[in-house]
């Protein structure tokens, strides 16, 4: 997707001559378009009629921008804004946006900002601290504090408590891949013996000694913060925040040119620093807390057990199929669209066809000689998707991956099929808004289930979801769990133990192992409020098996059929 000509698309209220109200996550994209200088990616402005909620001015002058009408491609509505769109492809979230803006950039010189092996960022918030620091949680923070500056009865201002946690985090030690590496280029003396907390590389920048991606994105909040309050009296609270903030200053030549006319230096300010005490980097040890291993304990799990066996909660699960009966033929199918064409081993690709068949003929049933839209939600690099593609010509499939690298396969194999009714949408679930009918996802780790499933709901979508790694099931800023009121309201199911169950559902081992049945059971319980979530919302909701069962452990398979 890289070097093609591409757009970014803001929305923003005129203010007067060359100055927007624009968004949070608009400047922070904006900022990265101004430092990166493109000749391939044209800014577009859509101006809105009334203000947004929680805005910035900026002064648009310095910036090569056109005023779009509302005859928008319908590929920009797929996704909240600020989005790029390359091609036939839509890139949304703040953090991809911006990784594609400096792809795209003809200043090699800001390649270096993509981190090491260009993985800055790359990872969704639901999975990477740091994205979810620099892309949901920093943004929230300034938020937070501007809607406090414009209330009429804010006499009193929080400091969120992302400010005193970058704080925290430019004082642990730095965590870079290659540390000796960095730690050489300013003495070459040092041996791989040297222990690395006794290397002593400093927090230039908010990764380490080098400028990163997450530099970029951070500095726009961080100075609006700083112009916003009394800027000594923050130092003295916040003196490595203060110093990096002045060194990216310095060293990114770029300032951010938002107008503030907000009078809170006489407002009393507090700070929140009531945060879990940990950095921002995901080897960070701290972050392995010692009781998520008792998630897996024998007797907790068995508890969770008992607590559902002594409600009213009917578990049940059919080792049927829904649309079984749908006819398919994997020798009608190109091989490109066939896991036994590619590099799989033979085993592994026989079973990958018995779980595509297995999702494909629900999907099939469900859709019958209706025109829908279908998403292929966690699509990887679209063999489910894409075959549905090919066996529905009149319908149009979506596949949204998070993952750049998954895609460009997928974009590969359709240009090869010549596939006209796909579009590839590289976003995490959140910032993904079109309308469609049906939703599917295979192997969906975790929350990306729960998500596909609140997706569809909000949709009014129909859906076949056959759900992974329910270990990895926990409260985000967008779910929380159980989901189901019936199971909310269980008074002695704790959170504890819905996780404990959940990660029973991991053990489904092979039919030898003692835990095999009681895997399966936990399977069926998390599933079964699934089931009855979905149901809330006037779902006819069918539990069934992947068929063969043997294709793979995790072989429920949850369908759900809108009622009208």
């Amino acid at each position: 997707m890289s070097k093609q000509k591409s757009a970014i698309y803001i929305q923003a209220f005129e203010v007067g001559p060359d100055c927007y109200s624009i968004s949070i996550e608009s400047l922070l994209i904006i900022y990265v378009y101004g430092a990166c200088e493109s000749e391939y990616i044209n800014l577009r402005l859509q101006l809105v009629k009334s203000p947004l909620d929680v805005s910035v001015k900026l002064d648009g002058s310095p910036l090569k921008y056109s005023i779009i009408d509302n005859d928008l491609p319908k590929l920009s509505t797929y996704c909240s804004w600020p989005i790029i769109i390359v091609e036939n492809n839509v890139i949304a979230g703040v953090s991809a946006v911006a990784r594609q803006i400096i792809k795209q950039s003809k200043n090699e010189n800001v390649q270096h900002l993509l981190g090491f092996r260009g993985s800055c960022l790359m990872a969704c918030s639901e999975v990477s601290v740091w994205t979810m620091f620099c892309e949901i949680d920093m943004p929230q923070g300034l938020k937070q504090i501007l809607k406090s500056l414009t209330s009429d009865n804010s006499e009193r201002i929080i400091i969120p408590k992302c400010i005193s946690r970058f704080e925290f985090h430019l004082k642990q030690p730095v965590r870079v891949h290659n540390m000796y590496k960095v730690a050489r280029l300013s003495n070459k003396k040092i041996s791989t013996d040297i222990p690395k907390n006794e290397l002593n590389l400093e927090h230039k920048y908010a990764e380490g000694p080098t400028m990163t991606i997450s530099d970029m994105i951070l500095y726009p909040c961080v100075d609006i913060f700083f112009k916003l309050f009394d800027t000594h009296d923050l130092q003295e609270k916040f003196p490595l925040t203060y110093d990096w903030y002045k060194n990216m200053q310095k060293e990114s030549g770029q300032q951010v040119d938002v107008v503030l006319s907000l009078g809170s230096n006489q407002l009393d300010i507090s700070i929140d620093d009531n945060f879990i005490k940990q950095s921002l980097y995901k080897s960070d040890m701290s972050h392995y807390k010692i009781e998520k291993k008792a998630y897996t304990k024998q007797a907790n799990i068995e508890r969770g057990l008992e607590i559902i066996s002594l409600s009213n909660i009917e578990v049940l699960n059919s080792n049927s199929l829904y649309g079984a009966d749908i006819e398919f033929n994997w020798e009608n199918i190109p091989p490109e669209l066939n896991p036994c064409g590619g590099s799989l081993p033979e085993k592994r690709a026989d079973r990958k066809c018995e779980q595509l068949e297995s999702m494909v003929k629900p999907a099939m049933k469900i859709v019958g000689d209706s025109i829908f839209t279908i998403v292929d939600f966690c699509s990887g690099s679209g063999h489910l998707g894409l075959l549905l593609a090919y066996l529905l010509p009149k319908c149009h499939v979506i596949l949204v991956e998070n993952k750049e690298k998954s895609l460009q396969r997928a974009t590969e194999r359709i240009e090869i099929l010549n596939l006209l009714n796909v579009t590839v949408v590289q976003s995490n679930l959140d910032y993904f808004c079109a309308d469609f009918q049906l939703g599917v996802s295979l192997h969906a780790c975790g929350t990306a289930t729960d998500l596909v499933m609140q997706m569809c709901v909000k949709n009014q979508a129909n859906f076949v979801c056959c759900p992974c790694c329910y270990g990895g099931i926990k409260k985000c800023h967008l779910l929380d769990f159980p989901r189901s009121q019936s199971f909310s309201t269980l008074k002695q199911l704790t959170y504890k133990d819905y996780l404990s169950l959940a990660h029973g559902a991991d053990q489904t081992h092979d039919n030898e192992n003692a835990k095999t049945k009681q895997g399966y059971l936990c399977m069926d319980i998390i599933d079964t409020d699934r089931k009855l979530y979905a149901e809330s919302f006037h779902y006819t909701v069918l539990l069934g098996k992947l068929q063969p069962f043997t294709c793979t452990n995790k072989n429920n398979v949850i369908v759900g059929i809108k009622n009208i």
